[in-house]
C-alpha cells in the first residue's frame, strides 16, 4: 500500500484518549511523531469526543504528562457543542446534563442555559455527566415528550481507561434516554461530520489533505471516512482485519487507508524513528 499521503498532508488530526494517551500516560511515541510532522511542515490538532474538558482544561492535562500544546490546537466537543447549536438553530435556551465546562462553552456561544430541574429549554445536551442520576433521566424525558430536541455531545459508550478499564461515555447515558423517550438523539461529535468540517476549515484545508489517526473505528475512521479525510487506524493490539469495520446490510461500510498496530509503527512510517 502507498503511504506517501502521511508526508504530504496539510494537517493531522489525532483523537487522544487510546491514541495519544493511554490513562495519564503519553503514548511514547507522540512527541517524536509530533516533532516529525513539525519538520515536515504539517499542521496537527487534536479532535476529541471529550465532553467534559475545555481546551484550557486538556492542554493542562497534556502538560502534565510532558506535552506543551497551544490551546486552539485542541478541539474537544466540549467547546464546539455552543457554535453547533448555534449554527443549526439559532440563539437558543439550552439545558446541560454534562460538566460545567460543557455548560460555559454552551453560554460562551450566546446561548441561555438553564438547570436539568428548571422549566422546559428549547434544546437538551447530553454529555458525560458523572453525577447522572434517576430524577435527571425522569426530567429529561419529560422535556423530551414536551418538545425539546434531544442533542448529544457524542455517541460513544465508553472510553479507554487505565489498565484496560471502560470508563462510561456519553453514549452509555443517551441509550437510556433514548429508550425512555423514543427519540434518537442528534449527536455533534465524532464520526458525525460537524467536528471535521469544523477542523479543516481552521486550517483551510479540504478533506483529502487532512489525515484523522485514532483507535476507535466507530468514531475516528467511519467518521473521517465519511468526511473524505484520510485516516489511520491504531488498533493497540486488537484485531485489524476486515471483519472488524465491515457491517451488516444498510450499515456503512468503511474502510482505514492505514492499519497500525501502534503509534511507533506511525512515527517510523513517517520518518520520525
Amino acid at each position: 500500500m502507498d503511504h506517501g499521503f502521511l508526508t504530504r498532508a496539510k494537517v493531522y488530526f489525532f483523537d487522544l484518549d487510546g491514541c495519544v494517551y493511554h490513562g495519564d500516560q503519553l503514548s511514547p511515541e507522540i512527541i517524536p511523531l509530533l516533532g516529525r510532522l513539525r519538520q515536515l511542515g504539517i499542521d496537527y490538532a487534536f479532535l476529541t469526543n471529550n465532553s467534559r474538558l475545555s481546551a484550557a482544561e486538556i492542554g493542562g492535562r497534556l502538560a502534565g504528562m510532558g506535552l506543551e500544546v497551544a490551546p486552539e490546537c485542541i478541539l474537544p466537543v466540549t467547546d464546539i457543542a455552543g457554535r453547533f447549536i448555534r449554527d443549526k438553530y439559532g440563539t437558543v435556551t439550552v439545558k446541560t446534563i454534562g460538566s460545567e465546562s460543557l455548560e460555559r462553552g454552551i453560554s460562551a456561544a450566546g446561548h441561555r442555559t438553564v438547570n436539568w430541574d428548571e422549566g422546559k429549554a428549547d434544546i437538551v445536551v447530553v454529555g458525560r455527566d458523572t453525577a447522572f442520576h434517576y430524577d435527571k433521566l425522569q426530567q429529561i424525558s419529560s422535556d423530551i415528550r414536551s418538545g425539546s430536541r434531544l442533542v448529544a455531545t457524542n455517541p460513544d459508550i465508553y472510553h479507554p481507561g487505565a489498565d484496560g478499564i471502560k470508563v462510561p461515555e456519553t453514549g452509555a447515558l443517551l441509550a437510556s434516554i433514548e429508550a425512555m423517550t423514543g427519540t434518537a438523539a442528534e449527536c455533534i461529535g465524532k464520526p458525525e461530520p460537524y467536528m471535521f468540517l469544523y477542523g479543516m476549515k481552521l486550517f483551510d484545508a479540504v478533506p483529502g489533505s487532512c489525515v484523522m489517526v485514532g483507535d476507535n473505528p466507530d468514531t475516528d475512521i467511519l467518521g473521517s471516512v465519511r468526511a473524505g479525510l484520510k485516516s489511520v487506524w491504531i488498533t493497540n493490539g486488537a484485531p485489524g482485519e476486515p471483519s472488524v469495520w465491515r457491517r451488516e446490510p444498510g450499515e456503512d461500510h468503511f474502510c482505514p487507508d492505514v492499519v497500525l498496530n501502534s503509534m511507533e509503527e506511525l512515527c517510523r512510517l513517517v520518518g520520525g524513528l
